[in-house]
């Protein structure tokens, strides 16, 4: 059993050894590609939103005091409930954009799009209603506060509260440009918010004076800046709000939501253990607790810079190679990002675990608590893990494995405050944060067990009448490709008259990509999937952009064959997105008449 579990997982990390196809197999050079384009401008968008989330706490912890800086801990845990619709609406309309692209069916994709915008507009007003009991039961329920401590809780969220309706517009807008490909619009927006918001809180709270009460209105502000700015971009200057008149169904706006949750819960779950960690942690440290969390979060938030930024750059090529159905595609993505985690955000952990009394410093606490360097070197450990975690639930996501994701993610996150009581009452107080480590590390075991799982059912599927043929090649390796593409559907019995159409389409849409961008550094990866009665092709490069429509006048290529592709297919579906060509085309068997129609022609 050991045995083939090991063989399962040298699989997976290896690529197909079949000597026939070794010189094509799929290598990744295309994702690798796109995700160092996307991965510079996703962690400065990360970089800005620290500057957004984490700088409230060190503007007043520097220039109000400690017990500020405590109170904007203290209502973390609530603006992570409010945030869970937001969660649950930008991480569905990403998920089901994408997935829907990589079909290449137009119509879903225009009622997607109209379903994320009616959901977005509705859910920004109810939250803002929702919001005010929240508010006021959460702040309620924190019976540790001393009334100077509960006044500034409330002076600062005063200012959250008229920030939410536009904090859940512009979440949702970050993923959707991010789906479309617009990483450096999303940067942009983002430095101009986490700058605005470092201005405003400077200006409220040193000039004016204004205290913790300065923090939660710089905030207020610079969301309604980058909210405008937003929507202005979305509806000006891409189609993200234009859905042609195809209206949304119930059905549409549902599947929006459930691609949502696994994401959700997470929000959801990630709000309730912090909410109650607040409490044991006031409970065992007092009012240093505050602030020792407030230290803990900062340094997360500088560790997901790394995370969130390859999270963002996984999204839209996970998303488009899910809906195309490239499974080896999505795992070597999967694969590639988690490389990128464990060197990036192991090598930001070893600088918390050698220097962490600089993070407190910096938010101007001298006097570090009692065990307050212990608690951000244990927290610290769990970060690496958090990292795959997060990769593994966009695969989980996009496979539409949404029941098991959510579930995985409510007993975890569930976990980690039952584990901290239980570690500070046996243990030491700080041996409370050790119950995040222990919680993430289990999430992995299970979610590997899970991509296993996954991995299994395209062996299964691959042992069934379809199989699929993974490639990568360059663009003078056309023919060669296509010749052993007819060898391995004559290995498998398929009938030679799909097999040689589909070869026919290989090297001519290669050849097209080829003259596109006469260039070494273009990557063509093709997903093949072979049945019985058809053939489903699917080629991505990196080429510039291939018009495949002859009467449309803004053509920048017209392919000279394309009469002849669509005679010899069933039908061909173009789109430019990502920066890439994403053509799919399928081939059916022909009956005697069109036999006959296409070699006259």
């Amino acid at each position: 059993m050991r045995d083939n579990t090991l063989n399962k997982i040298f699989y997976i990390i290896s690529e197909d050894k079949n000597t026939s196809r070794k010189e094509f197999q799929r290598n990744g050079n295309l994702s690798r590609k796109k995700l160092f384009e996307y991965l510079p401008a996703m962690m400065l968008t990360s970089i800005s939103v620290l500057l957004l989330v984490s700088v409230d706490g060190l503007i007043v912890g520097r220039y109000v005091s400690k017990d500020a800086l405590s109170s904007v801990n203290i209502v973390n845990p609530i603006i992570s409930f409010i945030g869970v619709a937001s969660a649950i609406l930008a991480s569905g309309v990403a998920t089901c954009l994408s997935r829907q692209m990589g079909t290449g069916d137009s119509e879903k994709i225009q009622r997607t799009k109209n379903a994320g915008l009616k959901l977005m507009i509705m859910t920004a007003v109810i939250m803002s209603l929702i919001q005010i009991p929240i508010f006021i039961g959460l702040i309620a329920s924190y019976k540790n506060l001393d009334p100077e401590m509960r006044a500034l809780t409330w002076q600062y969220s005063i200012g959250l509260m008229v920030a939410t309706p536009m904090g859940i517009v512009s979440t949702v807008g970050v993923y959707q440009l991010q789906i479309i490909g617009k990483m450096k619009v999303i940067a942009w927006l983002s430095i101009m918010e986490g700058v605005v918001n470092l201005l405003l809180d400077l200006l409220f709270v040193k000039v004016f004076n204004m205290g913790v009460a300065g923090a939660g209105f710089g905030t207020a502000g610079a969301n309604l800046l980058r909210s405008t700015i937003t929507v202005i971009y979305l509806a000006k200057c891409t189609d993200v709000y234009k859905s042609g008149g195809i209206k949304a169904t119930g059905k549409d706006m549902k599947d929006v939501i459930v691609d949502g949750l696994p994401e959700g819960a997470y929000s959801l779950m990630y709000a309730v253990q912090g909410y109650c960690l607040m409490q044991i942690i006031l409970n065992f440290f007092g009012s240093d607790g505050g602030s020792i969390k407030g230290i803990c979060l900062f340094c997360g938030s500088i560790a997901n810079i790394f995370v969130s930024g390859i999270q963002g750059a996984m999204r839209p090529m996970a998303g488009l190679m899910s809906g195309a159905e490239d499974r080896k595609g999505v795992r070597i993505l999967v694969q590639q990002c988690i490389g990128l985690d464990v060197a990036l955000v192991g090598l930001t952990t070893a600088v918390f675990e050698l220097f962490p009394g600089v993070f407190y410093h910096i938010h101007g606490i001298k006097d570090i608590p009692e065990f307050g360097l212990t608690c951000v070197r244990i927290f610290a450990l769990s970060f690496i893990f958090k990292g795959i975690n997060t990769i593994f639930r966009l695969f989980f996501a996009n496979r539409k494995d949404t029941k098991f994701a959510t579930i995985l993610t409510i007993a975890g996150n569930a976990l980690i405050p039952v584990l901290a009581f239980v570690m500070g009452i046996i243990f030491k107080p700080y041996m409370i944060w050790s119950a995040y480590v222990i919680t993430e590390v289990i999430i992995l075991a299970v979610s590997f067990g899970r991509y296993i799982y996954w991995f299994d059912e395209d062996v299964k599927e691959q042992d069934q009448s379809e199989k699929t043929l993974y490639m990568s090649l360059k663009p003078d390796e056309a023919v060669k490709a296509s010749r052993l593409m007819r060898s391995y559907a004559n290995e498998q019995g398929y009938p030679e008259s799909l097999s040689y159409r589909a070869a026919l389409c290989v090297e001519e849409m290669v050849a097209y990509a080829a003259e596109s961008q006469k260039s070494p550094d273009l990557n063509i990866q093709l997903t093949i999937r072979f049945t019985n009665d058809s053939v489903v092709f699917v080629i991505i490069d990196n080429g510039k952009c291939i018009a495949l429509d002859i009467n449309k006048e803004q053509q920048k290529i017209t392919t000279d064959n394309y009469d002849l592709i669509k005679r010899i297919a069933k039908s061909v579906e173009y789109q430019y997105i990502l920066d890439m060509n994403f053509t799919k085309i399928v081939i059916s068997k022909l009956d005697r008449d069109a036999r006959k129609e296409l070699t006259v022609s």
